[in-house]
């Protein structure tokens, strides 16, 4: 068995200081920039809501665009493009895809709760003109299966080969349903600079998807 390497050689102490922080602000930039969107773009849900239940439903928005962000991460995490290898080293991106997939779950599932709890649990959101909502719980479901069969792949026995042949469809299939759920859950996307935001980053990410498949020797997972 080949062995992974730990750290990346081709930067030098300074530009590897320089280029990890560059990504780490790139991260946090992108990320208050969507965490701001409940405040400036408000939906009409919103405008219905005081207290806790406004409280509860905009950190539950938040927490779905925290959710979006990281998935695009982990996308990225496990596409494993030449530059994050150079940068962070196979080994660190490896283990950060797998962390990253669990904090993805606990997010997702902070954000149905919150968002549901103010309407009251008795109250889901049932019927065709719902699809967006129920495009949403499909993800949901993908999300917490993709990470759960990750997580305990050899105690469900599922080989490598057949996990892999499973896993990869449904990280194309989660993308598909992001883009879709976002773009039509809130109203708040209906406005310009949400939407060209959420369209431009998922640009961005696929781009660099395509680009690592052209990789040689491009590692899977």
């Amino acid at each position: 068995m080949t062995k992974v390497p730990a750290s990346p050689a081709k930067f030098n102490p300074v530009e590897l200081k320089l280029y990890r922080g560059l990504v780490v602000c790139l991260l946090l930039l992108v990320t208050s920039g969507a965490l701001s969107i409940p405040f400036i773009y408000e939906s009409q849900t919103l405008w219905y809501k005081v207290g806790i239940d406004r409280t509860m439903l905009r950190g539950g928005q938040m927490a779905g665009l925290l959710t979006s962000i990281l998935l695009f991460v982990q996308i990225l995490l496990a596409a494993r493009g030449s530059f994050l290898k150079e940068l962070f080293g196979i080994a660190a991106l490896m283990q950060w895809h797998r962390v990253n997939g669990i904090i993805v779950s606990f997010f997702a599932l902070c954000h149905v709760f919150l968002v549901l709890a103010p309407e009251g649990m008795a109250n889901l959101p049932i019927g065709i003109k719902y699809w967006p909502e129920i495009v949403g719980s499909l993800l949901l479901w993908i999300i917490l299966s993709m990470v759960i069969s990750s997580q305990f792949r050899q105690k469900l026995g599922l080989d490598y080969k057949r996990w892999r042949k499973i896993h990869k469809p449904l990280g194309y299939l989660v993308i598909i349903f992001l883009a879709v759920h976002v773009s039509f859950v809130s109203d708040s996307f209906e406005q310009i600079v949400p939407r060209v935001a959420l369209f431009t980053t998922l640009g961005c990410v696929l781009v660099a998807v395509l680009l690592s498949k052209r990789t040689p020797g491009q590692p899977t997972l």
